[in-house]
């Protein structure tokens, strides 16, 4: 449990689907209920060739995810990198690269030769998928995409001098490098400290595994909170938030986008199999982060959810989640719900980075921005009982409500 040193949100760099390819992008795509669903591209593969049927070995079985653009696109230059040695970096690096680079600048801090750290969460890597031809193996490979050396590179590059490390904790990734970076704050390992996710989408083979896992959506569409809900879209996002302690960004006169007062982390142990989420465990994990904010979960105005659109995992979630941001709360004080995933699709390892960019520009702009997908309600889900709402259009934020998201 992470406590006692409210820090901010002073910088965000960030690369999401639907042409989102900075924050201001990403915004606006929200805003104005974007959908960033595609068949895969052309220079990804060819879709045609591995679309089949649910059963049928070697295909997956969904039609479209979320992707970003320019994956291609770098200049090696600007970051003191050898065009050899770029070719044989895993696209992600390149592009957290970029974005730590983006969240930096709009900091405005003197970062080169600073205690910052960074903390990489990270799921899945193209790199085992990227074959070489065994006589073009140089010294640039092992190093260029490697997972370990991910946060070290962004390290590397901009002279930070704080810890610096990867951490893989699936889907929650970059979550918990987000409660890694808070720790480390608070203990003064570091003065401020970059965290990091990225989700790449280069090759079939990962959507053929979760199509088999039976996760993925059919129509290539997150549905979250919806009755119609039939699994996930899979999706690419890269994500870097600069953070530093409340009171350090006051006094240097930085600009905020939010601020975080608690944080939680912890497991489901022996659950009923190893991917089903246990709600009374992330009940636990609210309780003890709004214990460690020194909040009272019935004064939250607006919650951002995971809810993937997955049949099981949304209503254990959201019963969860409503059960204890319902407790002593007033019936006419509605709690509202969202999840980006019905914009962009599941970014997997970047997914907490992706509604945290997006709640962090919503308090930004003193709004709350709209839930997509979004026509009934999932049966599963009581959300007059829970006191829930989830949000389907724009609406704008009190200041007490603005303290209570």
């Amino acid at each position: 449990m992470s406590a006692e040193v409210p820090v901010a949100i002073v910088g965000i760099g960030c690369k999401f689907p639907g042409g989102s390819d900075n924050k201001e992008l990403y915004y606006e795509f929200l805003r104005n209920k974007g959908d960033g669903m595609v068949e895969p591209p052309s220079d990804r593969w060819i879709h045609s060739e591995w679309f089949g049927g649910k059963d049928e070995p070697g295909k997956y079985h969904t039609t479209k995810a979320g992707f970003i653009s320019g994956i291609d696109q770098f200049d090696h230059l600007e970051f003191g990198i050898s065009a050899k040695e770029a070719a044989h970096f895993d696209p992600a690096i390149r592009l957290t690269l970029e974005a730590a680079h983006a969240a930096l600048h709009d900091s405005g801090i003197d970062y080169r030769g600073s205690k910052t750290g960074v903390f990489f969460g990270n799921l899945l890597t193209t790199a085992d998928e990227l074959d070489d031809d065994r006589y073009e193996i140089n010294n640039y490979n092992g190093v260029g995409r490697c997972v370990s050396i991910r946060a070290n590179r962004i390290s590397f590059t901009f002279d930070l001098r704080g810890p610096s490390l990867t951490v893989d904790t699936a889907c929650s990734a970059s979550a918990t490098a987000m409660h890694l970076a808070l720790c480390s704050i608070k203990l003064g390992e570091c003065d401020q400290a970059l965290v990091v996710g990225a989700n790449t989408i280069i090759n079939p083979e990962h959507t053929v595994s979760f199509s088999k896992l039976g996760v993925l959506s059919p129509t290539g569409s997150s549905k979250s909170f919806d009755a119609s809900a039939d699994g996930y879209a899979r999706a690419e996002g890269i994500g870097a938030v600069l953070i530093k302690r409340l009171d350090c960004a006051v006094r240097d006169g930085d600009s905020v986008y939010s601020v975080l007062t608690g944080s939680a982390i912890n497991a489901n142990g022996k659950g009923k199999s190893l991917t089903m989420p246990e709600g009374a465990m992330q009940a636990e994990t609210i309780k003890e982060a709004y214990k460690a904010a020194h909040r009272d979960p019935a004064e939250a105005f607006y919650v951002e959810l995971h809810a993937t659109g997955t049949k099981v995992g949304d209503p254990i979630e959201t019963n969860a989640a409503g059960k204890v941001f319902s407790q002593g709360r007033a019936d006419n004080k509605v709690l509202r719900v969202g999840s980006v995933k019905s914009n962009i699709g599941h970014a997997e390892g970047c997914s907490f980075l992706a509604s945290l960019v997006k709640v962090s520009l919503m308090l930004h702009h003193k709004e709350i921005i709209p839930n997509v997908r979004f026509t009934k309600a999932n049966p599963k889900i009581d959300f007059t009982s829970l006191k829930m709402k989830v949000q389907t259009e724009v609406r704008s934020l009190c200041f007490i409500e603005l303290y209570a998201c």
